[in-house]
């Protein structure tokens, strides 16, 4: 069951984490702390459920809820909130809320009730392994070691108390060459990518054309942003291939931890997001 959490604390944010990771079968796939950037991630993630906190940092949550429904979302919602009283609840249940739970004492309640709605968990396989290229790039082509990879790198930058960036880079423009041309380009610029930013904590192909860097110790996001404008400059700049100049689009999206999010697939799917214009 894929779970989309809009919160504005981070430390409750981080609360809900742990206790819904513990639950076989539940995947948080996005985090949001406002009204317009939740309504936009939960379109582009499309969860089976969405937790729901009233007060967020900019919009209600009424008027996420009254969003997600008049936008044709058919998922489980579940609003959570310390405003426990029967005009919210009959307000937020009349808006197309399927529960409503306390903060203070509803909780378990909330996980009770999520555990009995998952299906019959089948066996879980082993995880991929990694594989590094000869380039040096990490090859990712599955979505959980790439979370555990950023799950490591937040981690040690909450232990270094410093922030931590996520950048997704998309290349465009190769559906109109030739595949054996694409092909080359797009190693041509992996290999740009992982020689120049060996500074990083990962450089990570996760598709032919999509590749995730993340970005350790970092001070403020201004470094983040400035960051993010060398790699568009590095990866816009013309390929010399075959005798020929080459120049590619490139879309890029950005993620900081912990002030956009703290869990690592909600840093991915922001950061994603973004890169595809979803946002």
């Amino acid at each position: 069951m894929n779970i989309f959490l809009v919160e504005d604390s981070a430390a409750i944010r981080r609360l809900l984490l742990r206790r819904l990771d513990a639950l076989t079968g539940v995947r948080v796939v996005g985090e949001a702390c406002g009204e317009r950037q939740a309504l936009a991630l939960i379109r582009w993630t499309q969860p089976d459920g969405v937790l729901l906190d009233l007060s967020l940092s900019n919009g209600s949550g009424l008027g996420t809820l009254a969003g997600l429904r008049t936008g044709g979302y058919k998922g489980w919602v579940a609003v959570l909130t310390s405003q426990d009283s029967e005009a919210y609840r009959d307000a937020c249940l009349a808006a197309g809320a399927d529960a409503f739970y306390d903060k203070a004492s509803g909780l378990e309640s909330l996980f009770d009730d999520l555990g009995s709605r998952l299906p019959a968990q089948a066996e879980a396989g082993s995880p991929p392994s990694l594989n590094m290229l000869r380039d040096g790039l990490t090859d990712l082509s599955y979505e959980s070691p790439l979370c555990e990879c950023i799950d490591r790198a937040s981690r040690a930058a909450e232990g270094a108390h410093s922030d931590l960036a996520v950048y997704v880079l998309r290349l465009t423009g190769l559906g109109q060459l030739p595949a054996d041309l694409a092909a080359l380009l797009t190693d041509a610029a992996a290999q740009r990518l992982g020689e120049a930013c060996s500074d990083a904590a990962l450089v990570a192909r996760c598709s032919g054309s999509r590749f995730c860097v993340l970005q350790a110790r970092v001070e403020a996001a201004e470094q983040a942003a400035s960051y993010a404008q060398h790699l568009g400059q590095l990866m816009r700049a013309p390929l010399q291939l075959q005798g020929r100049e080459h120049r590619l689009g490139l879309e890029l999206g950005m993620a900081l931890f912990p002030a956009d999010a703290v869990s690592p697939r909600g840093l991915l799917t922001l950061a994603e997001a973004s890169a595809f214009g979803a946002l």
